[in-house]
């Protein structure tokens, strides 16, 4: 991870030469943070919850699942890169040409070694307090997600169903086991 000490805007992520192909750009709080590409694992996960989540929002006509790379501008000094979002049909309008300009419905992250502890704490207060609706937490090595609800400023977990199936209260049609969010990995 790379920090900077200019406070950053979002209008600075252009001027940043990319080091690696791949890596995210973020500015947290107005500091640039660079992690690399994810790894194959990632991906997997990451595919795996898309093609679930496209299932259900492209049969219902519900809104737009977007995967990784893509900006999340909350603030001029905080835009983040979530590996998964959620944005309601009713709220298309915050779809930008360059960005999404306003909190998602729903945020997916998979933990990574480099990303974990940002993801559980940093992230996860931000993504509270610009009121993302709900908030998944995915982790590869435990093999299990979380799935938080936003209950006025702070997350509340939802419990799967006795059968396994994460439930989401942004997707209530949702059928995902975490079978179908592991599979292919080993």
């Amino acid at each position: 991870m790379v920090t900077t000490a200019k406070r950053l805007t979002y209008d600075d992520l252009e001027d940043i030469p990319q080091e690696r192909e791949g890596d995210r750009h973020e500015i947290i709080g107005g500091e640039l943070i660079v992690t690399p590409a994810p790894i194959p694992v990632h991906q997997i996960i990451s595919d795996n919850i898309v093609f679930a989540l496209n299932r259900l929002v492209r049969t219902g006509k519900l809104g737009r699942v977007l995967a990784a790379p893509i900006d999340i501008r909350l603030t001029p000094d905080n835009v983040l890169i979530p590996d998964i979002v959620f944005v309601a049909s009713d709220r298309s309008h915050v779809i930008g040409p360059r960005a999404i300009d306003a909190p998602p419905d729903l945020v997916v992250e998979i933990l990574s070694p480099g990303t974990r502890q940002r993801d559980l704490t940093v992230k996860r207060a931000l993504y509270a307090r610009f009121g993302v609706r709900e908030y998944w937490i995915v982790d590869p090595q435990a093999r299990t997600v979380a799935v938080l609800a936003l209950v006025d400023d702070r997350y509340d977990a939802i419990p799967a169903t006795s059968a396994g199936a994460l439930q989401s209260r942004v997707l209530p049609g949702l059928a995902l086991t975490l079978d179908e969010v592991f599979e292919g990995v080993s």
